[in-house]
């Protein structure tokens, strides 16, 4: 079968639908899919980051098209994309967000002769950054319900998008649950190479790796940090990231300083290579993530892939994720008590509240233990690429 994923960035570009991209299409490469990703020659800062053309990339053939000189904060039309579709001849054509290519694959689609797959990523649920795009969504939207017949499938993350998407106007029937964004399988074995403890000279490390903006919450860690001091001895506090938003990062910067906490909390402005973030969340004691308004962050799932207990704060789609029912479907009832309790122990969904935040820390330091290696495979077992994957297929062969 061809499959052919329009996504308006793919990497070297780091965001979240740039990752479910890359390992669904790896995934289904490996499974003997011809795979051909659509991409724009820009990241998601609108930053030039390849020449237009088409190169093969781990088995994957990815077509850069140019995007157009008129934006809307990520959307744009991407030139000859109509061209590349027709080349390439899909089965499937499979678009990602709510942008310009997802209707222009929904008028070519009889002419080209392919199925439509749309996953739109749930856009309100974060927010939309750009006041261009806010001031459109609702009449794009609206396009898209009058027009849903011409869209074969829509994904949703998770039960909560597709209750937006059916109060929206879309048809329950259209829409498939498949529990994005995966991670990878082979997290379940990976090892750190390197120990966040050694590079800052500390005993205890919690770690909060995300880009940097007010929507994720950074300071409450920071704010949490003035109780956690005087229950963690030799503690660092670790925020990394790339800044997308200035006047906060400067922000966090002057609210360490007005703590005294400088020589506890660490910031590290900057996107991490994908191994470094990996070591450092897998050598770390508690992965933190204090976001403010998130669906379900792909990091929380490298996490206890690595093996990392999680405190998270109670926003969007977490608490569905991090479901014990959810995570032990496979088990049965008796296990599924047993395993309630255990994710009890290693994962804490608190409120947005510096104290609350730092007692749930206090808490899990010191869980990172062997006899918890199960129970946290058990946890990441449904959000595995491979398990996702499996869903995508029967999904694109039911087409």
């Amino acid at each position: 079968m061809r499959v052919a994923i329009i996504t308006p960035f793919y990497k070297p570009s780091i965001g979240g639908v740039e990752y479910v991209v890359y390992h669904t299409a790896r995934e289904l490469s490996k499974r003997g899919f011809e795979v051909h990703i659509i991409t724009t020659t820009h990241d998601n800062r609108w930053k030039k980051i390849a020449s237009p053309g088409t190169s093969v990339e781990e088995g994957i053939h990815v077509h850069r098209l140019e995007p157009s000189h008129l934006k809307l904060g990520y959307a744009t039309i991407m030139k000859g994309l109509r061209e590349v579709l027709a080349e390439i001849k899909p089965d499937i054509v499979h678009s990602h967000n709510l942008h310009p290519h997802l209707f222009q694959s929904m008028k070519w689609k009889s002419k080209l002769g392919y199925r439509l797959v749309a996953q739109l990523h749930f856009p309100t649920a974060t927010g939309i950054d750009h006041l261009s795009a806010r001031l459109l969504f609702k009449l794009v939207m609206w396009n898209l319900v009058k027009s849903q017949h011409e869209v074969d499938a829509f994904i949703a993350h998770t039960y909560m998008e597709k209750e937006w998407l059916v109060s929206e106007g879309i048809e329950g029937g259209l829409i498939h649950v498949v529990r994005f964004p995966g991670v990878p399988d082979e997290l379940l074995v990976y090892r750190p190479r390197s120990d966040i403890h050694e590079k800052l000279s500390a005993n205890t490390v919690i770690t909060y790796i995300s880009r940097i903006h007010p929507r994720k919450g950074q300071h409450l860690l920071v704010e949490a940090t003035t109780h956690l001091k005087h229950y963690l001895r030799d503690l660092k506090v670790y925020i990394a990231g790339p800044p997308s938003d200035l006047k906060y990062l400067r922000e966090l910067y002057a609210l360490v300083d007005k703590l005294n906490l400088g020589k506890i909390v660490v910031i590290d402005p900057r996107p991490l290579s994908e191994e470094e973030k990996l070591d450092v969340i897998g050598s770390s004691d508690v992965f933190a993530c204090t976001t403010l308004r998130d669906i379900h962050p792909i990091v929380i799932l490298e996490a206890l892939a690595l093996k990392t207990p999680v405190v998270t704060t109670d926003v969007g789609a977490i608490p569905e994720m991090l479901n014990p029912v959810i995570i032990s479907e496979e088990h049965s009832e008796t296990v599924q008590s047993a395993v309630a309790q255990q994710i009890k122990e290693i994962v804490s969904i608190t409120k947005a509240d510096p104290k609350s935040i730092s007692d749930a820390i206090v808490k899990l330091v010191g869980i990172k233990d062997p006899k918890y290696g199960g129970i946290f495979n058990i946890m990441i077992k449904p959000y595995l690429t491979s398990k996702i994957v499996d869903k995508l297929i029967q999904i694109y062969n039911n087409l």
